[in-house]
């Protein structure tokens, strides 16, 4: 009598359960309710033979070191660009946090292309960067852009407990703090990648230390909203960034501070656009008064200068006065008010709108996402699903995008 594998079997069994239509599967609530006696053994060796690539393995709360050891996880050096002694996921992962006790010149990496000359988000520590130590990039087509920064110095020689992180079209960075974020912004560069973490000048056994953990949640709430010139070459020393004002002094400790340096996140910038809308979050911490310095800047060369919506509605009617400035901007309203109010719920209604424009609608990273292991998507978006669901605020906003993410289950991706 042939022998069989329990374990094979137990795989095999699954991946039946998840070839059959999704229609089925969720006209009985989104259960796999299917009897045992209906999954014959000709169908299951149908199945057979279970490749690697085939086997789901845990993406959350796990280290890379062990993810290196069951071959998740890859070691890769990018001189290139600025990232030494880097460990990455091996697939593609679309939302994950990343975290990791950093020092200086510590770059935790999020939705890579590649291992070599890649695409991707980078939350980093850098202290020559006056007042602004903590930041939020991105590297595309080999140029980068800052995308968020917080107006902090750090001190070269302490390790700091950091994390970034990708949710639908929102990155975040916290430090210290890990349960509200620090920075924040918007992209729609990247919607899926490698996620790991790297350290310039150290060695590999410190980053493998680095866990891939669930996202974190909230975001901090905007304070004001301004429109700034764009400076910079592209360069990783010369990124594309905000001109904003400084005054620059010096300090005992962090040599040159900036009295004007502000915590900011960019909205779903394009460095070809010439200027960059930006929603400023923090005050600086040597100096009160920075924000309403950065306003005046703004005023005085003709920008847009915005009051932070007070609700839902509001928010949405700002959107729509500015996406007729902005044409390039792919991130919808729901985008734009999250990452003005931080409501966790307002999370989940960007996550919404993203899975169905990239899955069903636009489909403008269509083939990103399609590099996501299907398992690890279907889990991803059931859970986004089952908080929406869970929602006491916007019912009516909340049943909309309930429907949303349940069509794209039913009708696959």
């Amino acid at each position: 009598m042939p022998s069989f594998d329990p374990v094979s079997y137990a795989l095999a069994k699954r991946a039946l359960r998840r070839a059959l239509s999704h229609a089925n599967r969720h006209a009985v609530g989104g259960a796999d309710e299917i009897p045992d006696n209906a999954l014959t053994r000709a169908k299951i060796k149908d199945l057979l033979p279970i490749t690697r690539a085939d086997l789901e393995y845990p993406t959350e709360d796990v280290s890379l070191a062990y993810l290196l050891a069951i071959d998740k996880a890859k070691q890769a050096r990018h001189e290139g660009v600025g990232v030494y002694h880097g460990v990455f996921t091996v697939d593609s992962l679309a939302d994950k946090a990343v975290k990791k006790y950093m020092r200086d010149y510590g770059q935790i990496v999020m939705r890579a292309s590649a291992f070599d000359d890649a695409d991707f988000y980078m939350a980093s520590l850098h202290s020559p960067s006056s007042t602004a130590d903590f930041k939020l990039q991105k590297r595309i087509a080999g140029s980068y852009t800052n995308l968020a920064s917080e107006s902090v110095d750090i001190n070269q020689y302490y390790v700091y407990l950091v994390a970034g992180q990708c949710v639908g079209s929102t990155l975040k960075g916290f430090r210290e703090d890990l349960t509200t974020a620090k920075i924040s912004a918007t992209d729609t560069d990247l919607a899926s990648g490698k996620y790991g973490a790297a350290q310039t000048y150290t060695y590999t056994q410190v980053v493998v230390m680095a866990e891939l953990i669930a996202p974190l949640s909230p975001s901090p709430p905007t304070k004001t909203i301004i429109e700034a010139e764009l400076t910079g070459s592209g360069t990783l020393e010369d990124p594309y960034r905000p001109a904003l004002a400084q005054q620059l002094d010096s300090h005992p400790v962090y040599g040159n501070i900036d009295k004007l340096a502000v915590t900011w996140g960019a909205f779903d910038h394009k460095h070809e656009h010439p200027t960059m809308l930006i929603m400023i979050t923090g005050d600086n911490p040597y100096q009160a008064g920075a924000i309403d310095k950065q306003k005046e800047h703004a005023s005085k060369k003709g920008l847009k200068v915005l009051s932070p919506p007070r609700d839902y509605f509001e928010a949405i009617e700002q959107y729509r006065k500015l996406k007729a400035d902005y044409p390039h901007w792919l991130a919808g309203k729901d985008n734009y008010v999250y990452q003005a109010l931080g409501h966790e719920a307002l999370e989940l209604f960007q996550v919404a709108d993203f899975y169905y424009g990239e899955l069903l609608e636009h489909k403008t990273h269509y083939q990103q996402l399609k590099r996501v292991p299907d398992w690890e998507m279907d889990r991803t978006l059931n859970r986004w699903r089952d908080r929406l669901q869970r929602v006491d605020v916007l019912h009516e906003e909340r049943d909309k995008h309930v429907k949303k993410l349940t069509e794209v289950l039913k009708k696959g991706w």
